[in-house]
């Protein structure tokens, strides 16, 4: 394991968990040797008690049978006559028999055991030295102290003598004593009584007088405490048990029943250790183990636990880990700033919660959102998630004066009205509003009812109050498409087309208009198509000939009619297109490129994206009709002030007869050749080419309109024969006029293709 180079975040982590495992297994070892201490003292002691009534049993099962062996001797009927009488040599046979009988006795004791029988009356005493006379002298002298015991039995020794003594007088059952039977027991055989266990530590045994009888090992180290002894003498204590002495240590003992004789021995602290000492070495080992273990298994840890930090540490730019005290500090820092900082971007967030309510409702109507997406923006921000139908409500300003409001007040325009409908719809019944454009707002309305009739009045019903109330701020008019129901929110891109569908009805119903999309499509209505081409005819030729009033009049007649009879949005599109087509092609015949859109593509979309009846008029009248009026008006006045625009107005009214330069210089007074350059200096082409293209369009005009057959109109334009037009034709068309009247009829009659 390499200590070195660690950063101080490993030590942080290793050091207390080394400290703690040390301190774990110290506490757990101490507890342990506590414990097992205690057992082992009490497994000693229980041993020292054990040794001990097993020495007792042993010196009392000697002691006793010498004791017995003596009564049944004493008992004998022969006994107490041998007692009385005197012996000498002449009675060998009694001395015999009484030695016999002596020795017999001496084998129920120790080794060493002897017997001894004294005659007071007859002074005489047997031993292991045989037969002796004794005279009274002697027997006072020698054996005055047995006579002067108080019991008939009693085990004694004397001080200093290296015997004990088992004394009885005889007869027992007499008070005059005329004898004694005497046992001599060596105290060094006593040793042999001793338990083998209890051998290991000292064995003492007190007579019932406190005086030490037997005592194995050191005398002076092992004595037992007089305060020991005088405690044994109270009855109260029981038989065996072990007693406590105050800086002397614990005594193990056992009292005697037989004859009150008290077997004690000292519990050494050495065999405590001694026991212990395995047991000792063993938790070391252990410990030392343990320790080994635990230092691993930290270091392990500590360099897995650190991982993280180090990879923390390495995200952690370098310019911000600046001075700290370790490594958890700067992560903490580091943690603390992000923190703040999603802290406060949550308040902002939370700040715009209806700007990104607004953005929901954006991407919805744009299809960027899945299904899973949608459920959990509809759970973060509160709105309901079930629902029987939902709907795209389209609102659209009808017309808004660029002159009375700027780019900016368009915006507050825009948002106010987004407030409105936020007021007057309820909460739960609705999405964010969202600005489609500048002039559009759209919401998704919840409806509850399954009733589809009951839903269609409440949308009727909030959008005439959204139109008032606007009307009544702004003091402008707004229209409202509805979609038809849907059920699914990532359907609501296709709801704002239907929705935006609707409010092309506003070309038929006009302003402030309330439109269902259902409402808009009935069968019988959308396959109606109508154009009227005759009031065509008659605004067109009142706009040639300069008749102001007429045109004006014509095209009034014209766009009434053309709104009224189409009933569907899409036709009657279609048919405006084509008016507005034919108006182009008929400021390219007059010459009137001062009028001419440059870009026509900007044209069409202008028109197209108009919402109301009355902006298709306006913009027709105002751009198209009135400006070709004015200048056909000012062309008459100025009775074509100019060469060229006499030139193109012989052009336009003689273009089916034979028609040159030369018959117009000879009628204008000029030089065909003057005419030439000032023509082409004015007009940007030549004359033939003038005359060619303007019969060109005249050609296809009669084909789309009339039904003269394709001679015929070789033959009006002036043409040799109808097979240098249709080469004339194809050459600028691409088809002949046969294909091109097909493809461009528009009142459904049979083509004149001969």
């Amino acid at each position: 394991m390499r200590m070195k180079n660690k950063p101080k975040y490993f030590y942080r982590i290793f050091l207390p968990f080394v400290i703690v495992g040390v301190l774990a297994v110290m506490l757990f070892n101490g507890f342990a040797y506590f414990f097992s201490k205690n057992s082992f003292e009490e497994q000693i002691i229980k041993e020292k008690q054990e040794n001990v009534v097993q020495t007792m049993n042993t010196f009392e099962q000697k002691l006793q049978a010498v004791d017995y062996s003596f009564n049944s001797y004493v008992y004998d009927p022969s006994f107490e006559q041998m007692i009385q009488q005197p012996l000498s040599a002449s009675h060998f046979d009694i001395y015999r028999t009484i030695d016999n009988r002596l020795n017999y006795i001496s084998t129920f004791g120790p080794n060493q055991t002897t017997a001894e029988l004294v005659s007071f009356r007859g002074n005489w005493t047997i031993n292991q030295n045989g037969l002796k006379q004794l005279d009274q002298k002697q027997v006072q002298a020698d054996y005055a102290d047995y006579l002067a015991l108080p019991n008939a039995s009693t085990w004694l020794k004397k001080a200093d003598a290296k015997e004990i003594q088992l004394v009885k007088k005889v007869p027992l059952m007499k008070t005059v004593k005329t004898g004694a039977l005497i046992i001599h027991i060596p105290i060094e055989s006593l040793s042999s009584l001793v338990y083998k266990q209890a051998e290991t530590g000292s064995m003492s045994i007190y007579n019932q007088d406190g005086q030490l009888v037997f005592q194995s090992g050191d005398q002076k180290s092992d004595a037992v405490p007089q305060s020991i002894l005088s405690t044994l003498d109270n009855e109260k204590y029981k038989q065996i048990g072990v007693l406590e002495s105050d800086g002397e240590g614990k005594f193990a003992y056992s009292k005697s029943v037989y004859n009150s004789w008290i077997y004690i021995t000292k519990i050494d602290e050495n065999e405590y250790a001694a026991a212990m000492k395995p047991t000792v070495i063993g938790t070391v080992l252990m410990s030392i183990v343990m320790l080994m273990l635990i230092v691993m298994i930290a270091y392990l840890s500590s360099n897995y636990f650190s991982k993280p930090i180090r990879e923390l540490q390495t995200i952690i730019p370098k310019s911000k880990s600046g001075t700290f005290k370790d490594e958890f500090e700067l992560i903490g820092r580091t943690i603390r700033t992000v923190l703040d900082q999603n802290e406060s971007l949550e308040h902002r967030v939370n700040g715009q919660v209806e700007q990104l309510k607004t953005l929901f409702a954006i991407n919805l109507f744009h299809g960027r959102k899945t299904e899973d997406e949608i459920a959990e923006e509809l759970q973060k921000f509160g709105y309901p998630v079930s629902w029987s139908r939902l709907y795209a409500f389209v609102l659209q300003v009808d017309h808004v004066d660029a002159k009375k409001y700027t780019s900016k007040e368009k915006d507050v325009l825009s948002f106010g009205i987004s407030q409105i409908m936020t007021e007057i719809i309820e909460e739960g019944e609705r999405l964010a509003p969202a600005a489609i454009d500048s002039k559009t707002q759209a919401v998704i309305l919840i409806g509850h009812e399954p009733d589809e009739q009951q839903n269609a009045a409440l949308l009727q019903s909030y959008a005439e109050q959204i139109q008032q109330t606007v009307k009544e701020l702004f003091s402008i008019s707004v229209s409202i498409g509805i979609s038809r129901s849907f059920e699914k929110l990532s359907e609501s891109d296709q709801a704002l087309d239907q929705g935006l569908s609707a409010l092309k009805y506003r070309l038929k119903v006009g302003k402030e208009a309330i439109v269902f999309h259902d409402a808009m499509f009935d069968a019988s209505e959308v396959k109606t198509s109508y154009y009227p081409k005759i009031l065509e005819n008659r605004l067109f030729e009142a706009i040639k000939l300069g008749e102001s009033d007429k045109a004006k009049e014509g095209l009034d007649i014209l766009l009434a009619d053309l709104f009224k009879r189409n009933r569907g949005t899409h036709e009657l599109e279609l048919n405006i297109m084509r008016l507005i087509n034919n108006l182009v092609e008929l400021i390219q015949l007059l010459g009137m490129d001062s009028l001419m859109v440059k870009d026509h593509k900007t044209l069409y979309k202008s028109v197209f994206e108009m919402e109301t009846a009355e902006e298709v008029e306006h913009f027709i009248k105002g751009t198209i009709v009135y400006p070709m009026i004015d200048l056909m008006e000012e062309r008459e006045s100025s009775q074509y002030k100019t060469i060229s625009d006499k030139i193109v107005h012989i052009v336009q009214h003689e273009f089916d007869t034979k028609l040159t330069l030369d018959v117009i210089a000879g009628r204008l007074h000029y030089n065909p050749n003057y005419l030439s350059e000032i023509f082409k200096k004015e007009l940007g082409q030549s004359f033939s080419d003038y005359l060619a293209n303007f019969r060109y369009t005249m050609a296809k005009k009669w084909l789309k309109e009339t039904d003269l057959s394709v001679k015929e109109i070789a033959e009006r334009l002036q043409y040799n024969n109808s097979q240098n037009f249709i080469r004339f034709f194809r050459k600028l068309e691409g088809i002949t006029p046969g294909k091109y009247r097909e493809q461009n009829r528009f009142d459904g009659t049979p083509a004149n293709n001969e």
